[in-house]
């Protein structure tokens, strides 16, 4: 049960029109949230979330559909296993939020923007009952397809930067950055929702001389409160070699993430703390920087642009998986098809730049591969009807077995010697061709075959027949006659 607990997560709720403030055990009829006393509840009685999953999106989501005033409610994550001493501290703090504002920062959920969220998910169910005529395609610039599809993402947060804590003066004499130019070109506006700039060129200072370096460049607020620039520099290639934050990738790993900038799945790393953080992780394609983020930290709306995603579309994402090419409509109801993948990189679902492409591409390669090799398929891939094998005319029986897929038993056969034998013939789909065999791939070789396969076609011996020097026939396990066991003759092969 305690190791259970280290990965959940429970609320605590604040009546911001009443102060009163508890532990969440569930929702009223009403939707607003049941609350019992901080200190003396259970926590077998409180609503339980696994750590790394948004609360927002599974009970919090309820809570905002079905409660008339959301905003009347504030809520907070305590982790489960550290309730009965966090759990006090958190339910004081909130009866005061604003004066607690930064001790609280780190627990705080942002409901006001989930609010909006569940809005807009609405509105965007509605226009997407409305006929769109678009044109089908990769888009030609999928940096500004990601911007498209996520812009009203963006629009519903707040910013988690405060402009006003940002030294301008400060960043132009140091690097040269320029806030007029970073606005402008968009950039200004990822950073601030804490995402990086595109390739900007920096100038910094050393040794009292300016050097231009291309970067790409980040906000970071420091523990007083001010904003400090993160410069991103090129690097020749990505460090999958190392070990990153105390994970090693495979072979496999290392070979996905050049391949399409995502790792593909969620693997636990480790924290400044020590503590294991599951998370996604990514490489910058415009720096060969390894980067990563939280799982807990990306949330994943159910709606790209104006285009919907299932429940299971949600799911693999959120394993880090790629969806298979879908054709998603942006903001401006322009369609392309593309894949969606988490990116630690962007913090959130991208479009990954060709993959699209990439996956038609061996689409097309195992198609072309198949038809090489597929001379005995007819053009819908299946088994060709053939009417006889090595000249052997096959009755109507066989001729279905085979087509079916199944053993066909040719009794009328010949083995390399010349002498009648039973062969088994059947379609093999790895080979893509008939294959044939004296054993009977349902059990053994046929009774009446064994010797004859082993000594005609395998060339061995055994005691019995390791004089006979002409070949065995059907059910000839010994020598047939007196002459030929006086026959002498040395072994074809190693005995049986």
């Amino acid at each position: 049960m305690a190791q259970d607990q280290n990965l959940e997560e429970v609320l605590i709720a604040r009546n911001n029109d009443t102060g009163q403030v508890g532990a969440v055990t569930g929702l009223n009829k009403d939707g607003t949230p049941k609350m019992t006393d901080v200190k003396s509840a259970k926590l077998s009685d409180l609503v339980k979330f696994q750590k790394g999953q948004n609360p927002l999106e599974a009970f919090l989501s309820n809570f905002i559909r079905q409660c008339k005033n959301p905003s009347s409610f504030g809520f907070f994550r305590v982790p489960a296993d550290r309730y009965d001493t966090v759990g006090t501290v958190i339910g004081d703090l909130a009866k005061d939020p604003v004066a607690n504002a930064e001790m609280l920062k780190n627990n705080v959920v942002d409901v006001s923007a989930m609010a909006q969220s569940e809005g807009q998910t609405a509105e965007t169910a509605k226009q997407s009952e409305q006929p769109q005529q678009s044109a089908a395609g990769e888009p030609k610039n999928e940096q500004q397809a990601n911007d498209n599809a996520q812009a009203s993402e963006k629009e519903v947060r707040h910013s988690a930067i405060d402009e006003s804590k940002i030294d301008w003066a400060n960043l132009k004499e140091k690097w040269g950055i320029d806030r007029d130019e970073l606005e402008k070109s968009g950039d200004l506006k990822e950073m601030l929702y804490n995402r990086k700039s595109k390739l900007v060129t920096v100038t910094p200072t050393f040794a009292g001389e300016k050097f231009p370096i291309d970067a790409r460049l980040s906000f970071r607020t420091d523990p007083e409160g001010n904003v400090k620039v993160v410069p991103h520099f090129i690097h020749r290639e990505p460090k999958l070699d190392q070990e990153y934050e105390g994970y090693k990738f495979s072979k496999e790993e290392k070979a996905t993430l050049r391949e399409t900038g995502n790792l593909g799945k969620v693997v636990e790393l480790t924290g400044k703390n020590g503590e294991k953080v599951p998370s996604f992780v990514s490489i910058d394609r415009l720096t060969n920087e390894v980067v990563s983020v939280p799982v807990k930290d990306v949330f994943i709306r159910d709606t790209i642009g104006q285009t919907k995603l299932t429940t299971a579309e949600i799911m693999q994402l959120k394993d880090g998986k790629a969806l298979p090419p879908k054709e998603i409509s942006d903001k401006n109801g322009k369609t392309y098809n593309v894949v969606l993948q988490v990116s630690a990189d962007r913090k959130g679902v991208e479009f990954v730049p060709g993959a699209a492409r990439r996956m038609e591409q061996k689409e097309q390669q195992q198609q072309a591969n198949g038809q090489q090799q597929s001379s005995w398929l007819t053009k819908d891939g299946l088994i060709k009807p053939i009417t006889k094998w090595a000249g052997v005319p096959m009755t109507p029986q066989q001729q279905a077995d085979y087509v079916a897929g199944k053993v066909v038993e040719m009794t009328n056969m010949v083995d390399k010697q010349g002498q009648p034998c039973t062969v088994y013939l059947q379609f093999n789909p790895n080979k893509q061709r008939p294959t044939t065999s004296l054993n009977d791939p349902r059990v053994k070789v046929a009774e009446e075959s064994r010797t004859q396969k082993a000594v005609n076609n395998d060339g061995l011996t055994n005691e019995a027949t390791k004089h006979v020097a002409e070949p065995l026939q059907k059910y000839q396990t010994e020598p047939k006659n007196k002459a030929q066991q006086e026959q002498q003759r040395k072994p074809k092969g190693p005995k049986m």
